[in-house]
């Protein structure tokens, strides 16, 4: 799936962008689901306030859609996406995590420089994450920012501030990562990211996904991690729906 050189700009830069990667159809598709399940948690947070990265009004973070829907879990679990992660991670893969995250014109702070890697340990480390635009992803409404080469520095210790866990104090203020609706960002799971304010008069929507080696583990529990299904074995592309 993923070009030499595709490979290449991911081990020395740590992130690779994928423009029109999915069709319009497939993104509204999924984004209508999304929406649904964005509504009732949107209203659940209204009720009970803030959940440190949850703010009413401003962002959500609403996670293992996968576990919601069948429909949401084949779009995260299609073959397209196993060969993506096999290129990167090698012949065992499973979905490790997914969320959508709506962050509303109201969402005016950063979201602060971090791996994703500091918010759970995981063994082995390096896992994939894929950013994919729902709708346009600007500059105006808070795309990513990544820090080309970052990850190269191993996990760095992160601190918990008001705004989430965050890695990096300094200047550096990184590239931006606009995306069309349909593109797709992945990025090495240690390469420092961020997000920006909205200040447009619509929501910013995205949907992250992670892939890790299938049987990944929590190092301090040693239990492995069951948030999504195995996709492939040996090489083989053996993903089943797997719903509760």
């Amino acid at each position: 799936m993923l070009t030499n050189e595709q490979l290449k700009h991911y081990e020395d830069q740590g992130y690779i962008i994928l423009d029109q990667f999915f069709s319009k159809a497939e993104i509204d598709a999924v984004t209508a689901q999304i929406d649904k399940l964005d509504e009732q948690a949107e209203k659940e947070l209204q009720k009970l306030g803030q959940n440190f990265l949850n703010i009413p009004g401003q962002i959500n973070f609403n996670a293992q859609l996968n576990k919601k829907s069948a429909d949401i879990q084949r779009f995260c679990c299609q073959d397209k996406m196993a060969a993506i992660a096999m290129d990167i991670l090698g012949p065992d893969v499973q979905l490790y995590f997914d969320q959508s995250v709506y962050k509303r014109p109201e969402a005016n702070r950063d979201f602060p420089w971090h791996q994703d890697n500091g918010y759970a340990p995981i063994e082995p480390m390096h896992y994939l994450t894929c950013w994919i635009a729902l709708e346009d992803a600007t500059l105006e409404n808070g795309c990513i920012w990544v820090m080309p080469e970052s990850h190269k520095q191993g996990f760095v210790e992160h601190k918990k501030t008001d705004i989430g866990w965050q890695c990096y104090f300094e200047e550096d203020p990184g590239i931006p990562v606009p995306l069309k609706s349909g593109s797709m960002v992945i990025f090495h799971s240690l390469l420092f990211h961020r997000s920006t304010p909205n200040r447009s008069s619509a929501t910013r929507k995205g949907l992250v996904l992670q892939y890790s080696v299938a049987g990944a583990v929590n190092p301090e529990t040693g239990i492995a991690f069951d948030n999504g299904p195995v996709m492939t074995k040996n090489g083989e592309y053996v993903y089943t729906l797997q719903t509760r």
